[in-house]
């Protein structure tokens, strides 16, 4: 019984054990930068009192300025006009070569240290100078000046959320990256096209730029590039889209001139286009084919004689309609100006079964008042006695028909003309 136990414990540890290493295991370009200062504290703090980067408001050289975005998940608040897009990280960084003159004057008064023996022996076994030697807090830092602020906000974002404080690093080679973290960024939805609802496609973009018009240009990072087509690999199945699958994922920089008047200034930025298309076979399953299959059935019912309940057949299944109509109007989309798909879809089937009611209404009315006889006499009259009835159900089934054709047709020219 032990052994039994043991086998199947092992077995469930391979089985899951593997599910979990694939779930917790991510790209190699999007792994997080995992470091400790390299440097004691007292050099930090020499090195960050010694630095005025951020003292003037432009720049004087030209600089390039290198992105890394790390998309994890996109959520889309139908409800509220929202959309949001979680980064796991977010980084620009550059060489400064002020800053390497500025460490070497920091380290040169303890160059001869054990300290300082220890750490230029890490550096050689690293093979190296791209290590992080201090960290220092960004906000704290660009409020006293001490590095430089590219000023980058997210165009058109109505919120920007984070719990982790931004950090800037140094390299010993002189880089200066900034680092965010666990970023929630909030746009509105607005401008979304729902009229193919719910086999909409919605595109957007989304743009990160400097309020640095001289002297900057934004550049792909290579760790960017090889993480961008690391996510093209896997179609873009490591960025979690609930509710939606994500068909296109570019990020590019881009320059926009500011005009005539600023005809020397140009806006930098880094721009994202993505292209989502909404899961819709769950809605089909639920609202689509049954609505359907109602419509369907009420049109068989016109071959129902009509001592056989047809009436009531028709009035049951109309009130069906309208009960699905119901569940489906608390789908969480915005009210439009305008009909989608699925709105056409269900007035159409509307029109389709209350003209199926409305026949065998008047029929039935026929029946009774016109020839004088019960539905269960009228099974029993002789075909040569109701050859206007027989005329009225041909045309009808043709009316019918024409009813059909043309809220169909009427409904594709509507949605897509």
């Amino acid at each position: 019984m032990k052994k039994i136990t043991f086998i199947t414990l092992l077995i469930f540890f391979i089985i899951f054990g593997k599910s979990f290493a694939i779930e917790v295991t991510s790209l190699e370009a999007e792994k997080r930068l995992e470091f400790s200062e390299l440097f004691p504290k007292n050099i930090c703090n020499k090195i960050y009192e010694d630095s005025s980067f951020g003292k003037e408001n432009k720049l004087s050289e030209e600089l390039e300025l290198k992105t890394y975005f790390n998309l994890k998940r996109l959520n889309v608040d139908e409800t509220n006009s929202n959309l949001s897009l979680y980064f796991d990280q977010r980084t620009f960084f550059y060489k400064e070569p002020k800053l390497g003159v500025i460490i070497f004057n920091s380290i040169s008064d303890d160059f001869f240290s054990d300290e300082m023996k220890s750490i230029n022996k890490k550096i050689e076994d690293a093979g190296t100078q791209k290590i992080v030697v201090c960290e220092y807090d960004l906000e704290k830092s660009l409020l006293e000046g001490k590095f430089f602020d590219f000023k980058i906000i997210f165009e058109n974002a109505t919120k920007v959320e984070t719990n982790v404080s931004p950090k800037i690093i140094i390299y010993f080679d002189g880089t200066i990256e900034y680092l965010y973290f666990d970023e929630q960024v909030t746009y509105n939805t607005s401008e979304f096209d729902y009229k193919k609802y719910p086999f909409d496609i919605q595109s957007f973009r989304i743009s990160v730029s400097s309020q640095i018009f001289e002297n900057l240009s934004f550049r792909i990072s290579d760790k960017f590039k090889l993480l961008n087509a690391d996510i093209k690999k896997l179609e873009f199945s490591n960025i979690s889209s609930p509710g939606w699958t994500i068909k296109q994922y570019i990020t590019y920089p881009d320059l926009e001139p500011l005009g005539d008047l600023y005809s020397d200034y140009t806006k930098q930025s880094v721009k994202s286009e993505i292209t989502i298309d909404r899961n819709s076979i769950s809605f089909v399953f639920k609202f689509v084919l049954p609505i359907l299959l109602i419509i369907i059935i009420n049109y068989c019912t016109i071959f129902v004689p009509m001592e056989y309940g047809r009436l009531q057949i028709c009035i049951t299944l109309v009130l069906s309609l309208v009960a699905f109509n119901l569940v489906a109007s608390t789908a969480e989309i915005p009210e439009m100006p305008y009909l989608n798909i699925f709105d056409w879809f269900i007035f159409t089937a509307y029109i389709n079964a209350i003209s199926v009611l409305l026949v065998s209404f008047i029929e039935s009315v026929y029946i009774g008042h016109f020839m004088g006889l019960s539905l269960s006499d009228i099974i029993k009259t002789p075909r040569n006695e109701k050859l206007a009835l027989i005329k009225f159900r041909k045309i009808s089934w043709v009316i019918l028909f024409l009813v059909l054709l043309f809220s169909g047709i009427s409904g594709y020219f509507l949605i897509y003309f």
